[in-house]
Order: C-alpha cells, then structure tokens, then sequence
C-alpha cells in the first residue's frame, strides 16, 4: 500500500515521465514565477492511488513534491525555491464552506467561493537564519504563519551550547537578508449567494494566500479555492484555549472565466431550452412565470414584461478608445403601497442568477457598493470589503425602499449604475471594482398615496425622495398606482385567496408533516400556476437565462437600426412647418433613452435565442417604453422634465422672462428695478413669485447682479 513517505519517490516518477519540458520552462522564468501548475486530473490519470494520497494527506506529500521540483531544477543549473499549485481537484473534493468542520481539517478540499475582503500584501519569513553572538548560524523552518520560532540554545558540539535564558545566556539574532521571504495576503471569502439557505448567514472563512497566489484576488471575484483546512488555537488574555479557529491555507485558485459559470446546464437542459426557445409563446409564458403568485392586472403585465427583458438584459460592448456602454436595463418601480412591489423585487432577487435583494432603510453607500474598512486580519488597517452591487455582479441587485436610502447613500450609486465600475480611495488605498449588474428598485410616494392624474400631469418625480440625476439613471420607471375598480378588484381578490388557499401551513413544514411546495414543484418539473396556466419551473428558467447570457450577443440589422434612429428623430420635438429646426421645447428624448432603446431590442431578441435583433424586437423596445411614459405622464411626457427636474412650465417661464428681462434694461439705460419686472411679467401672465424665482435664478448663474437693492444689470 502507497505510504507517505514514498510520495517523494512516485513525484520524481511523474514529473519525468510527464512533465519534464514544462519543469525547464519553469525554471527559466524564475523568479517572475514562482507557483509551477499541476492538474490533479493528470496525476490521477497517472497514478490513481498516488492521486488519493494527495487528498488524504496533502500537506506533507505536496512538500515532497516540491523538494523533487527544486531538485529537478537544480539538476539541471537552476537555483530555484518553488511551490507547487494543484488544481482541477475532483467533483467528490467539492465541499461548501459551512461544511467545513474537524472532519475536514489537513485535507485537500475545493469550493466555489466569493471573495469578500483581501489584506495588504506583507513578507512572511518561511526559512529563518539565526546566529548565535560565537558566530554559529541556525536555520529553523518557519510553518505557522502566526508566530515566529525562534531557537532556545545554540547547538553543543556545532556551536557554543548556551542557552538563551538563564545564567551565561547567549543572545541569537534574526539575519534578515538571509532569511527566505514569501508574499503573504490573507483573504476572506463567502460561499456563494445561491447556495445560502434561506434565512441563514452565508459562511464566511479567511484563507492565507502565498507566493504568486497573494496580490491577484479582488472582492467581488468568484473564484473556486483548492485548500487544506488548518486549526489555530484562540486565545483569551494571552491564555491559549481548547478552542480552535479553522483557517485554509491556499495551495491553488481556479477564476471562473465563464459567465454564470456556477449552472451546470447538461445536454437535456439544452434541448429543452432551445424547445421553448422555438415556441411562438414563449415570452408570455415567462411573463406568467415571473411571480405567478401575484395577479397581473393589465398594468402589472406591462411590469412584468419590462423585468423578463431585464432578466436577460442588452449585451455590454467596449469600443477601439476604451469606453464602455453597460448591457444591463435598471427598472425602478414608483407606487402606493400594496401593490406587490416588494415581492416582485424579492422574487426577482432569487430568480436572477447571482440575485441580491437588499433594503434602502437598512442599507449604506458601502453596503451596497464597497468600503475600505479596518483590516480584522491583523494590525487593524483598511482593506476593501464588497457590497452588494459587487456581489451581484453579473447578476441583478435588487433594492427595496430606495427612497429611504439617504442621499448621500443614494449618490455613490450614479458611477455604480451607469459606468458600472467604482473607485474607493479612502486609508491609503485605491481600488476599482466591477458592478456589472441589473438595478431593480422600488421606491414609495412621500405622502404615501400619489396624486391623481390630471389632464396636464407631470412626471410625478416630485412625489418621491429622489433626485433627478438618480432618475435618470433608470431605463424604464414604472408608476404603479392603487386605483379601485370592481371587475379588476374582484379578479385580483379572488387570486388572492386561491393562492393562499393553495398554500401549505408553514409549521407544519418546519415538524416535518408535509414537503415543502417549493422541493415538490422541483422535483415533479410542475408548470402550471394557480390558474390552471402553463409557466416555466424556476430552475429551468434560471438555466433558461444563464445559458442565454452565456451564449447569445445579438447585434441590431440595418432595419432595426433605421426604425430606432427614426423614433429617435421623430421623438426629438416638434419640428416646425418650414423647416427642419425644432420648436423651443425640444428636446423630448436624450441619447440616454436611445441607448436604453437598444438594451431593450437586444433583450427581447435574447430571449428567443436569436444572434439578431430584428425590426420586431425595435417596436417591442418602442412600445414598453412608450407604455411606462404614458403610465407616468400621460401622452404629454417630458424627459427634460425627468432628467432635470424642471417641468416644462418653469423652463418656459425661465424663457420668457429671461428675454423680456434683457429687452427691459436695453430699453432703459443698462438697468431696470424688480418693480418694472413684475409689471412686464403681468403682462404675460406670470406672478410676481415666478418671476422672483427667475431673477433669483439669473443672478446665481451670473447672467445678473444687483448693484443694490431692488436694481438689475446684465453681468
């Protein structure tokens, strides 16, 4: 039976028969590489019983592994110390982090993991030389990362013999220069967002990083760890305690390249995703598929229609000079209360692969974006910790109460959404990380009811804690509102109490009487709602979404192209008769609701699997963004309104009184008094608060001062 110790010997057998070039390629890029990669798969292949001791014990046989490597290396006249970095463990070595206990403990596991905070990098001595005041030097191996050791005597015979306590004690010094040093990073990391049970607290673990594998992980970064579990007794007032610190000591790292990497969609996956892909339907079926639980009046379709494009979002592009335009559609949802916002954006969370769902009362510009924080590692400096918008990275964050965020929480998401990248500079550090996500959003009028409609509404942005610059950022902003109507109530009631009566007591899921719903509906493939409708099974859906990210970049034809470059056009304002130019109001559309416009036909053709978006995907594109304007405003909506907060009403105030301001001090000598204002302004039916309003604005923008009281000149 293979032993240990023989590991020494089958590692000498199997770099030469395996990997001998590699080994010479190796060593002639030391010391710019340090960590030599081996495929646990070929070893396997090599020597399957050999591979299995690798699991079992790995610490000691990957040291003898790296004792043959460096002399390999010797033999042939290189003068190098490496490491050896197994990868690609076997499915059976996968565990999560929470089930990491005693059990575990020195052997070789991997796990899909999260990173959530890293610490600076520092050199840690591995190989210390110490010398003793008669010249005698000592080498002592360094294993614990956590404590130096250091000799108690100089050795009798070789050296003088004394001790370092006591009487006649001799003094041993560190000799750093000829001490062997390592990078070291310690790194904490999560399990994965989608394996947390529900209602539990992810597992979190720190892991040592050492040699070429410190300095290249970030927060954010999925990655799987291939690691020995190790224990480090606590300690209490400088006590040690029999209780233990579980830590892992990494040996490799695997980045998941891969988007969505994380679903294993298998062959059968396939055929039934292209199957559903091919249907006609399929579109209304995955809109009955989002929250089936909630009735979908005619307004809440529309809803749920914009959260399936926003599911499979637009495909992000980086051009020739660098710049990047983001893929992902950001929703937000305006509403009275009651009207299901909050499941929705819950439902949304657990459907989307790599779903975060967070709330705004409870939640800080750091938790949602990233923070420098003290470092818990150590000496207690800064080191960057993830927040949700990170987390979810290539996935969708959901927010709940978004109004209730405070502003300045609010206003360190404007880079996330948009750019998708933020940039922390705070205790010396600076870093950039990705927030490649969805933003679903909800937010509630500040009265707690919004107005009713009007025959000359506005966007009703001012009913609600947010400014202007964060609507903007919204592709499409729905205004959900609460208004009785008995054929619709008596629907959406009865919905209401056939699902509830569909529902399974929840006690007795928790005694065990009866399976959760939730496993059966998994396991039996169900795909019929409460109505008797078809939908699709939540994890086909998810495989649905994640191989269409994974696989489809749709590209808009020269047809599509036209018909939104002349929406754009004709959207732009209201031409005049006789030329080509615009009326004073224009424009009513931006270059941001264009680009939305493409997001959304990239969408749609994504769904249905097609590596073009058609003319059909444009009007689909046209029609939800019409839709979600006509619910906010009517058919009078007004982007400048939107973007900046001033409704068309004030601009044109702005407009006239401006110019009739400037005609007035021409007309009279290069001054006018606030009294001569107020009478022109009469005449065209403004008040004198309007017009107050105006001059204060002119005169804050330099277009105006005051050389005294009362008395206006141009500046």
């Amino acid at each position: 039976m293979l032993q240990v110790h023989d590991s020494a010997a089958r590692w000498r057998s199997f770099f030469e028969e395996t990997a001998a070039n590699e080994i010479s390629n190796f060593a002639a890029q030391w010391p710019e590489k340090t960590g030599f990669i081996q495929s646990f798969e070929d070893v396997q292949a090599w020597d399957p019983r050999f591979a299995e001791l690798i699991l079992k014990h790995p610490r000691k046989v990957i040291e003898g592994g790296v004792t043959i490597l460096t002399q390999l290396c010797s033999e042939a006249g290189h003068d190098v110390t490496p490491r050896l970095l197994v990868n690609q463990l076997p499915p059976d070595s996968k565990v999560e982090l929470r089930e990491v206990g005693s059990e575990r403990v020195e052997q070789f596991i991997s796990s899909e993991v999260i990173v959530t905070k890293v610490s600076e990098l520092k050199p840690r001595i591995y190989h210390a030389h110490f010398k003793c005041s008669c010249d005698f030097e000592i080498e002592i191996p360094q294993p614990n990362e956590l404590e130096l050791i250091e000799p108690l005597e100089c050795p009798e015979g070789l050296g003088c013999g004394r001790k370092t306590k006591g009487a006649n004690a001799v003094r041993i010094e560190l000799i750093p220069e000829k001490s062997s040093l390592v990078d070291n990073q310690w790194i904490e990391i999560q399990e994965l967002p989608e394996n947390t049970q529900g209602g539990a607290n992810p597992a979190r673990m720190h892991v040592l990083a050492e040699g070429d594998l410190a300095g290249t992980h970030a927060p954010g970064d999925r990655i799987t760890v291939n690691a020995i579990p190790y224990i480090r007794t606590q300690k209490k007032g400088g006590q040690k305690t029999p209780m233990f610190d579980t830590y892992l000591s990494l040996i490799s790292s695997e980045y998941r390249n891969t988007p969505l990497e994380e679903f294993r969609i298998t062959d059968e996956d396939i055929q039934a995703i292209q199957d559903l892909a091919s249907r006609d339907d399929i579109f209304e079926v995955m809109i009955r598929s989002i929250a089936p639980s909630i009735y979908a009046t005619d307004q809440l379709e529309w809803v749920k229609r914009s959260l399936v494009l926003q599911l499979f979002g637009g495909v992000p592009r980086k051009q020739a000079d660098g710049t990047r335009t983001r893929g992902d559609i950001h929703i937000l949802l305006m509403g009275d209360p009651g009207v299901a916002k909050s499941q929705l954006l819950k439902f949304m969370g657990n459907l989307s692969p790599r779903g975060k769902f967070t709330t705004g009362g409870g939640t800080t510009a750091a938790g949602l974006t990233a923070a420098a924080v003290r470092d818990t590692f150590n000496d207690g400096r800064f080191s960057l910790e993830a927040g949700a918008l990170v987390l979810a990275d290539l996935g969708l964050c959901a927010v709940d109460e978004f109004d209730k965020m405070d502003q300045k929480d609010r206003g360190a998401m404007h880079e996330a959404m948009e750019q998708q990248l933020i940039n922390i500079n705070k205790g010396g550090l600076s870093a950039s990380m990705r927030t490649r996500c969805a933003v679903l959003a909800a937010a509630n009028p500040r009265t707690g009811k919004f107005r009713a409609r009007t025959a000359n509404a506005e966007l009703p942005f001012d009913e609600v804690e947010l400014q202007p610059a964060m609507l903007s950022r919204f592709d499409i902003i729905w205004l959900i509102r609460d208004e009785p109507e008995a054929s619709v109530d008596e629907r959406i009631a009865q919905h209401i109490i056939r699902t509830r009566r569909a529902g399974v007591a929840e006690q007795l899921i928790d005694t065990g009487q009866v399976i959760d719903p939730i496993y059966v509906s998994e396991a039996r493939q169900e795909n019929i709602d409460i109505n008797g409708e078809e939908i699709i099974p939540t994890q086909l859906l998810k495989k649905y979404i994640a191989y269409s990210k994974r696989r489809i970049f749709p590209s808009l034809n020269d047809e599509a192209t036209d018909h939104l470059v002349e929406f754009y056009k004709t959207s732009r304002g209201r031409k005049h008769n006789f030329d080509e130019t615009y009326d004073v109001d224009a424009p009513r559309m931006t270059a941001r609701t264009l680009e939305g416009l493409v997001r959304i036909s990239e969408a749609h053709a994504r769904l249905y699997l097609r590596e073009e978006a058609t003319i059909e995907d444009a009007k689909l594109a046209i029609a939800v963004v019409k839709h979600w304007r006509h619910e906010a405003s009517g058919d009078e909506f007004d982007e400048i309104t939107l973007r900046t907060g001033v409704t068309r009403n004030k601009r044109s105030a702005e407009r006239v009184i401006t110019s009739l301001v400037r005609n007035l001090i021409r007309e009279l000598g290069g001054e006018c008094t606030t009294t001569e204002v107020y009478n022109v302004a009469i005449e065209q039916g403004f008040d004198e608060e309007t017009a107050d309003r105006v001059l204060s604005t002119l005169h804050t923008r330099g277009t105006l001062f005051s050389p005294r009281l009362g008395l206006w000149r141009l500046a």
